[in-house]
This record gives C-alpha cells, structure tokens and sequence, in this order.
C-alpha cells in the first residue's frame, strides 16, 4: 500500500551497503529474527554529532481564492527546531579460546556464541523506540509513547490515541501501534560520522576473569558489540498509538462469549487519523497476546482485509487491508492507563 523512496533505508539495506562480504548483514538478520520492527524502520544520518536537528511542522500556511486584479496575503507554514537526542548501547562478548580453538568456522562461531549479547541489544533498542524517555533516563533516547501519553484535547497529538477500553485501575493493559516511517514523517537515525546498526569489534584474545570466588583467569576471545541511534518524530500525525486494550479481554478472542476490544475497529479508525498511508512504510506493531487475538480473528472468513495469505521470509504473514503486522513483544503487558 505504501510507497518507499530509495532514500528509505532500513537496517538491512544499510547493513548490506557497509559490508559487502557479509558479516554485518548477518548480525542485522539475527536482530530482525528477535525484532520484527527492524523490518521496516527507517534508518537516515544524523545532522549533529550526538542526535539529529529536525525541523518540526507545527501549522500550515493560508490560502485564499483570487479574483482578477485582487491579490492574497503571502503566507508562511508554521514551524520549529527541535533536537533529537541519540544513545549509545554496548554489550561485551567473551568465549574461551579453548571453545573457539576447536571449531571449524571460527569466525562463525564467534557470532553465534554471541548471539545472545545481539539478540539482548535488539531487545533493548526495541523497548526504548516504545518506552524511552530522556527525562526519566537521559543516556538513552524518547520513544514513540512519550509523544502519544494523552487523551486530553488540549495536548494536539492527543487526536491519534485511541482508547482501547480499559479502565483505571487496571495493570493488564497493552497498545497496539501504526507508523508510517519515512525520512519526512517518523524515521530513526545515526548521528553523524556513525553508521546504522550494529558495530561489531573483534578485540582478540585477553586474559579475563572468570565468576568464581576467588576468580580464577583464562584467555578468551573478546567482541565489542554497539550501536549508536535515536528517533525522530518529525511529524506526529503519523502514528498511531491504540491504548488501553485489556489484556484478559483479549484472551476470548474467538470463543462463543467474545469480549475482547473490536481491534478491527479501532484499526481502520487509526488508518483514517494518518493523512497519508503512501508517505512512507507502513507498518502494525503489537505483542503476542494482541497478535494472537488478531490471528483468530483472521481465520474468520467474514473478516476478507486480516488476511494470514502472504509470506515473508518463508514465514506466514499477517496483513491488515495491505500492512503488515508485526510481533514486538517488548510492548508491554503492563502500560498505565493513558488518561485525558
């Protein structure tokens, strides 16, 4: 349904640009694997060396009808500069040499020992793009649900949360997420003079210490892995954040007493708050519980635009009316209630 430039780039196409022989594509492949987001976010150089400045469209210009030999008022759009702030998140591999020693593909057998130092990186990076926050914790980024916390109609963007139902009080509380990346509407970044995705650093073979009391010392290979990004909400209007959906409510899905939150509702509700679904990638994003009540619904014939018919890496693929949706299980089960 959406329309992506070439300048949309996701994680995998600049992984696959900045390291032809493959090793970088592989580690971006292994977070895709554990964080369907990564499938679509779009990835672009920050402007500044430690975040991106963006210009932020607060309003539109004036516009009027002219007559012959009458002219109109010249006008502006409304705008403002506003800095997004980038983090920096590392982890630190070790695998004994005697390990490393006796396997055939060393090189290989490195990543895949360190595959959960890349899978905890994923993870992380996933839970901050939802959750992030700098005022509460300034060494990372803010994610989306900062910019989506209200349903008071004096906060504008306010008009793209939808509530779900839920009511206070209640801790079994989730959402469900629509953006349209793109280098003009909500997009990731870099800062400067780094690159997208992971770096991975092979530091060689160190003495290190074990976790024994006292520790004992062996030599092992090392491996730094980090990654350097933030997000830019550049215009909020499009995103959408479904909240308040309860949890246990959902779990009736498909039975013959069904209470569950009318999710096919609340989507094409989110999808006509976007001003535009071609302005960039488009994309569903929610966690199991909400993925699973989606998937039965999906097998009920009556519902023809939540289809399970495609397929995407060989896996099964669930579309709503064309988008996909994807299963990020660091949306939390546990929101607060998003109140006006």
């Amino acid at each position: 349904m959406s329309t992506i430039g070439n300048t949309n780039l996701t994680l995998m196409d600049h992984a696959r640009r900045l390291d032809p022989n493959g090793k970088i594509a592989r580690i971006a492949e292994m977070m895709n694997e554990k964080n369907e987001i990564l499938s679509d976010l779009v990835f672009i150089e920050g402007n500044t060396t430690t975040g991106h400045k963006s210009t932020i469209r607060t309003g539109l210009p004036t516009v009027a009808w002219r007559q012959i030999n009458r002219g109109v008022q010249p006008s502006k759009s409304q705008t403002r500069q506003q800095l997004f702030t980038a983090g920096h998140l590392e982890g630190m591999g070790k695998i004994d040499e005697l390990l490393v020693n006796i396997a055939v593909d060393k090189a290989a057998f490195r990543i895949s020992e360190n595959a959960p130092f890349i899978e905890a990186l994923s993870q992380e990076m996933a839970t901050t793009l939802f959750y992030g926050n700098v005022e509460t914790n300034p060494e990372r980024f803010t994610g989306l649900s900062p910019y989506y916390s209200s349903l008071a109609a004096a906060v504008a963007s306010s008009e793209n949360v939808i509530d779900g139902g839920a009511v206070a009080g209640q801790t079994d509380v989730t959402s469900m997420w629509l953006v349209i990346w793109g280098e003009n509407t909500i997009h990731a970044f870099y800062p400067r003079a780094t690159k997208a995705g992971i770096t991975h650093n092979d530091l060689g073979k160190q003495l290190v210490n074990d976790d024994q009391t006292p520790a004992g010392q062996y030599l092992a290979f090392v491996d730094q892995f980090y990654q350097d990004l933030g997000l830019c909400v550049r215009d909020w209007r499009f995103a959408v954040r479904i909240a308040n959906l309860d949890i246990s409510l959902l779990a009736q899905a498909g039975d013959q007493v069904d209470g569950s939150a009318n999710l096919i509702k609340f989507m094409i509700q989110a999808m006509n708050k976007v001003p535009s679904l071609a302005s960039g990638r488009a994309a569903w994003y929610c966690n199991k519980e909400v993925k699973t009540a989606l998937d039965i619904k999906a097998y009920n014939k009556s519902n023809v635009n939540l289809t399970i018919r495609e397929l995407e890496n060989g896996k099964p693929l669930t579309t709503f009316m064309g988008i996909p949706i994807r299963r990020c299980d660091k949306i939390l089960n546990s929101e607060s209630i998003v109140t006006a």
